[in-house]
C-alpha cells in the first residue's frame, strides 16, 4: 500500500511538472508574439514619422520652408507683391503630373524612364517640379497601404508655392513626378479636384520587361521594399506564384458581379460632357461608374507591385475616365530610347512650354540605371549593358542566364504574355479610337 501511494505521488509530481512546463512554454510564445508585435509597431511608427518629416507634413517644417523661400525671394531683390492676384498666382495648383508608370525602363535592367525624362526635360527653365527630389509621393506611396489621397492639400500647395518663390517666377510650369500615382485608384480623383485642367503624362514600357526589371531590382538590393518577398525565389517561381494569386483575386472579384444599373438617357455622353462616338467603349473610374467588381480587380493589380503594375489598361482607364483625352499624353520608352529629342518636343508642346535647346550629349544620357541607382545618377547609353530579352536571376547566385525556349524562364515569360495580352489589346483599341498614342508595333507582334 505504501509503495502504491509513493508511486501515485511520483506520478502526480510528474504531471504537475509537465503542466508547469506547458504553461511556461505557452507564456514564452505569447511573450515572443508581444515583443514581435511591439517591434513591428515601433518600426512602422519610426518609418511613418520619418516619411512625415521628409514630406514636410508637420506644421513647423511647412512654415520654416515657406520662410526660407520668402527670404530667398527678398535676397534676390524681388519686389514682393502682396496683392490678391499675386497670391493666387503663387499658390495656384500644379500644371501637370507625370504619374508613371513606376520602373519603366529604357534599357534592360535600367530603372530610368521617368528619371531620364525628369532630368532632361527640367533643363527647360519653364518646367519645374514639386518637392526637393523627383517624387513627392504625396497622394500615394510605393506600398499600396500608404495611399494618402486625403493628405492636407494646403501642404501640397505650400510645396508648389515654394518653387515659385525660390525662382521668383509665377510663369513657370510646375508638376508632380510621383510615378506611384498611376496605380493609385483614388489619385485621379484627387488630382482632378486639385486642378480640373491638369495635364497628365504617362510613360509606359513593355509590360513583361517592366515586371522583370522590377523583380531584378527588388532582388538585388536589400534596401528595396519587396526584397523579402523575392529574395529566395527565382523569377519563374515568383511568376508562377504571383500570377496564380492574381487570377484567384480577380476571380473572387468577378464572383461579386451585380446587375448593372440602367444606362443613361444619352449613352453617347461621356463623363466629361462630350459626345462619344457610337460603338466606343465607355470608360469608368473611381467615383465615375466604377462598380465593386472593377474596384476589387483594380486593387488586385495595385497590390501586386512587380507583376500587377504592368496591367496598364486598368489604371489608365481610371485617368481617361477623369480627364479628357486632350489632357492625357501617353508615351512609350521605345521613343525615349530611339528618338529622345522628338519625345521632348512632344512633351513641351503638350505642356505649352517654350522649346529648349537640348545638347546631344545630354539626350544620350540615361538616369537611375542599373548599378547607378539614383535619380541624378547618369550614364551614357553605350555604357549600359544592353542584354535582353530573357534574363533569369538565380536565387542562390543572382546570375543572369540565357535560357532555352523550353526553360522555366521562357515559360514564365509566356505566362506573363498570356496575362497581359487582353490588357495590351485594349491599349491598341484605344489607340484606334484616338484616345491614346499607338503602342510600339512590336507590342502588337508579341501580344497578338
Amino acid at each position: 500500500m505504501t509503495c502504491y501511494i509513493r508511486h501515485l505521488r511520483k506520478c502526480s509530481s510528474v504531471v504537475r511538472a509537465k503542466g508547469r512546463f506547458e504553461i511556461i512554454v505557452r507564456y514564452m510564445l505569447r511573450f515572443r508574439y508581444i515583443v514581435k508585435h511591439i517591434i513591428h509597431n515601433a518600426r512602422s511608427n519610426i518609418k511613418r514619422y520619418a516619411m512625415d518629416r521628409i514630406r514636410g507634413r508637420t506644421y513647423l517644417f511647412r512654415r520654416v520652408v515657406l520662410l526660407f523661400a520668402l527670404s530667398s525671394w527678398i535676397k534676390n531683390g524681388a519686389a514682393l507683391n502682396t496683392s490678391i492676384q499675386n497670391y493666387l498666382d503663387i499658390y495656384k495648383p500644379i500644371d501637370y503630373a507625370v504619374v508613371g508608370q513606376q520602373k519603366v525602363t529604357v534599357f534592360p535592367l535600367c530603372q530610368c524612364g521617368t528619371s531620364t525624362l525628369w532630368n532632361i526635360l527640367t533643363l527647360n527653365s519653364a518646367v519645374k517640379w514639386v518637392g526637393h527630389g523627383k517624387e513627392s509621393f504625396f497622394f500615394s506611396g510605393e506600398i499600396p497601404r500608404t495611399t494618402l489621397c486625403d493628405n492636407l492639400v494646403e501642404d501640397f500647395l505650400t510645396q508648389v508655392a515654394v518653387q515659385r518663390l525660390k525662382l521668383n517666377r509665377t510663369d513657370i510650369l510646375i508638376g508632380d513626378w510621383s510615378a506611384t500615382h498611376f496605380s493609385c485608384s483614388c489619385c485621379p480623383t484627387a488630382l482632378k479636384s486639385l486642378n480640373a485642367n491638369l495635364k497628365i503624362i504617362v510613360l509606359l514600357r513593355d509590360p513583361v520587361q517592366r515586371a522583370l526589371s522590377r523583380f531584378v531590382e527588388q532582388k538585388r538590393s536589400i534596401r528595396m521594399p519587396f526584397h523579402k518577398t523575392v529574395e529566395n525565389l527565382t523569377f519563374p517561381e515568383f511568376v508562377e506564384l504571383e500570377v496564380a494569386a492574381l487570377k484567384a483575386c480577380v476571380a473572387r472579384a468577378a464572383s461579386l458581379q451585380q446587375p448593372r444599373p440602367p444606362p443613361p438617357e444619352d449613352p453617347t455622353q461621356s463623363a466629361h460632357g462630350q459626345q462619344r462616338p457610337v460603338g466606343e467603349e465607355p470608360l469608368v473610374g473611381w467615383g465615375l461608374g466604377l462598380d465593386i467588381v472593377r474596384w476589387m480587380e483594380m486593387q488586385c493589380y495595385s497590390r501586386s507591385n512587380i507583376i500587377g503594375w504592368s496591367v496598364y489598361d486598368v489604371f489608365l482607364e481610371n485617368y481617361l475616365a477623369h480627364f479628357p483625352k486632350e489632357q492625357v499624353l501617353v508615351l512609350y520608352t521605345d521613343d525615349l530610347s530611339t528618338r529622345p529629342l522628338e519625345l521632348f518636343r512632344r512633351v513641351e508642346a503638350f505642356l505649352g512650354a517654350p522649346q529648349h535647346r537640348y545638347d546631344n550629349s545630354v539626350t544620350d544620357l540615361v538616369f537611375n540605371s542599373h548599378d547607378c541607382y539614383h535619380w541624378r545618377c547618369a550614364r551614357k547609353k553605350g555604357d549600359i549593358n544592353n542584354q535582353m530579352s530573357l534574363l533569369a536571376v538565380s536565387s542562390d547566385e543572382g546570375q543572369q542566364q540565357q535560357p532555352s525556349r523550353n526553360a522555366p524562364f521562357a515559360q514564365a515569360v509566356a505566362r506573363l504574355v498570356d496575362l497581359y495580352r487582353p490588357h495590351v489589346r485594349r491599349l491598341f483599341s484605344w489607340a484606334e479610337q484616338g484616345r491614346i498614342a499607338p503602342p510600339p508595333e512590336r507590342w502588337k507582334t508579341l501580344y497578338a
